[in-house]
């Protein structure tokens, strides 16, 4: 009996000891979590406190958030941002938020093409310069130099030469972009006929004329093979080289192909009619006051022949155009077939001229038909913000390694 209650007495024991220790280990993790979610809690409200200083607005807030946990994804969300800002068409903060993201990763090579895009827009074109050269030599690295999307970059570049007027550094990028298409694509691939287009512009500006007629019929058999039952790309391209063809007094070749072009535009749709002979009539009259005489009659002819028939005499481009010719009659006679003006005498016109050291004057309304040299020389700079807006939006993403800094 004695032993019994002794081993009963010592369990009781046992039992309360652990019970007792039990509860204290409890208690004093609970305790411990109580002041781990005491500091927590303040620090939360420091950094609350913080974003509520610097920030006005859900996106920035944001953005703040995120660029806690880390730079690639601050880097990212500025960027993002920046694209929207682009998008409503506020230059200036996209460019801000471009620069944040180029901070954090200024090995970006997107973000490096951005930038360099929102500086060509604000004209500063050397700044452009550099941005796009980092990235090329980024996405050269990623992924070589027979990419699509190297030659793409390298189009641009040469597009920021030709703003600095770097006529050769342009060429010889523009070159080497082709080169790339051609051994990727092939000889005749429809993506090559813009370069060949540009170079066009570019050997014609320097005096090469038979270079310029050799890119421009590599240009139209490129299309022709290409191209199904809408001619109209094929058009613009003989356009071009009845234009030049007139330039070089070649009136027989000019006047054959100015037949075939304006057979295939009388067969567009009438709105595409009217927005043809529209530029037509733009064109003949740039060329008119600048005494481009022989340059500007058939300009008012294919008006003329695009629309007469249809929409009669009283039509607005019409009689514009019949009276351009009657005026274009008349300044011939008086200037006795001298289709040029000297530009020196005016500033103006001078300033839409381009010479080369041959002496050679290819007015700016020729290179009209190249369309970078048009871009950059005429339209307006609201318009050039859209091209690079829509570039940026419709241009395929690099997956360039983040940066790890």
């Amino acid at each position: 009996m004695q032993s019994k209650i002794t081993t009963r007495a010592v369990c009781l024991i046992l039992f309360f000891y652990l019970l007792f220790v039990g509860a204290g280990s409890v208690a004093a993790s609970v305790i411990m979590d109580k002041q781990a979610a005491q500091l927590d809690s303040g620090e939360a409200d420091v950094a609350d406190e913080a974003m509520a200083k610097h920030a006005s607005t859900p996106s920035v807030v944001l953005l703040e958030r995120v660029r806690k946990n880390a730079r690639q994804q601050a880097a990212a969300a500025a960027f993002s941002l920046g694209i929207m800002a682009i998008e409503q068409k506020d230059f200036t903060t996209a460019e801000l938020l471009v620069q944040e993201s180029l901070q954090l990763q200024p090995s970006n090579p997107e973000y490096l093409y951005v930038a360099a895009s929102l500086a060509f827009n604000r004209g500063a074109f050397a700044e452009a310069e550099a941005y796009q050269l980092r990235s090329l030599e980024l996405t050269k690295a990623e992924l070589g130099t027979q990419d699509i999307r190297t030659a793409s970059l390298m189009d641009d570049l040469g597009t920021i030469y030709l703003a600095q007027q770097h006529y050769d550094q342009a060429e010889r990028t523009w070159r080497e972009s082709l080169s790339i298409r051609e051994q990727i694509l092939g000889n005749t691939h429809p993506s090559i006929a813009p370069r060949l287009k540009d170079l066009a512009g570019l050997v014609m500006h320097d005096g090469r004329f038979d270079e310029t007629e050799q890119l421009l019929k590599r240009l139209i058999h490129i299309l022709e093979a290409d191209t199904g039952p809408d001619r109209m790309d094929i058009a613009t391209a003989q356009h071009i080289l009845a234009d030049f063809y007139v330039s070089r007094h070649r009136k027989n070749e000019a006047d054959e192909l100015y037949r075939r072009v304006l057979a295939d535009w009388k067969a567009a749709p009438t709105q595409k009619r009217l927005l043809i002979a529209a530029r037509l009539y733009e064109l003949g009259n740039e060329y008119l006051s600048q005494l481009r005489l022989e340059e500007a009659r058939p300009q008012f002819e294919l008006v003329l022949g695009l629309l007469e028939n249809d929409f009669g005499a009283d039509h607005l481009y019409v009689r514009g155009a019949r009276t351009a010719l009657i005026k274009l009659k008349s300044e011939q006679e008086e200037h006795s077939g001298n289709n040029t003006v000297d530009p020196v005498g005016d500033r103006e016109l001078h300033s839409r001229l381009f010479t080369t050291q041959g002496g050679h004057v290819i007015t700016a309304v020729s290179l009209k038909h190249f369309e970078t040299f048009w871009a950059l020389a005429e339209i307006s700079r609201k318009q050039i913000q859209s091209i690079m807006a829509f570039k940026m939006a419709a241009r395929p993403r690099v997956g360039v390694a983040a940066d790890s800094n």
